[in-house]
């Protein structure tokens, strides 16, 4: 069986314009326990992905210069897979970019999320409807 972005992403996406304050994001995350989110323009399209990560990172080393808005400190553009890309393509695709989430997305927009978390869920499922161990190794001899 093989798995898809869309058979792991978790469908309802919470997202932040690229004008939310810094404040009601981290706020945001706090109250809905996620740590990172899609960032959208006025036109509801997908233009970068802020995280916890970004948040610290960027706002400890401005200097004099301290961001006030999504916008002025998300990644962009954002890493995005479309939703029958093998979840393999999306292991490596994270691994290699040394990401923690992607957006799913096609031409009519946003779809979904994986976050490390996702993989991580859905391999440990793996084994439950089998009633077995994901990670059971087979021998050849």
């Amino acid at each position: 069986m093989t798995l898809h972005a869309s058979d792991v992403m978790v469908k309802d996406v919470i997202t932040v314009n690229e004008k939310t304050p810094l404040k009601e994001v981290t706020k945001l995350f706090g109250e809905k326990r996620i740590t990172g989110v899609p960032v959208v323009n006025a036109d509801g399209q997908l233009v970068g992905v802020l995280s916890e990560s970004d948040i610290i990172r960027k706002t400890t080393s401005m200097g004099a210069w301290s961001p006030t808005h999504a916008g002025q400190i998300m990644t962009k553009p954002a890493v995005t897979v479309l939703p029958n890309e093998t979840l393999q393509k999306v292991c490596e695709f994270m691994h290699d970019r040394r990401i923690h989430r992607v957006v799913v997305a096609d031409d009519s927009g946003i779809q979904g999320i994986i976050t490390t978390m996702d993989i991580l869920r859905a391999i440990a499922n793996l084994g439950k409807e089998k009633g077995k161990d994901a990670f059971e190794r087979k021998t050849l001899f």
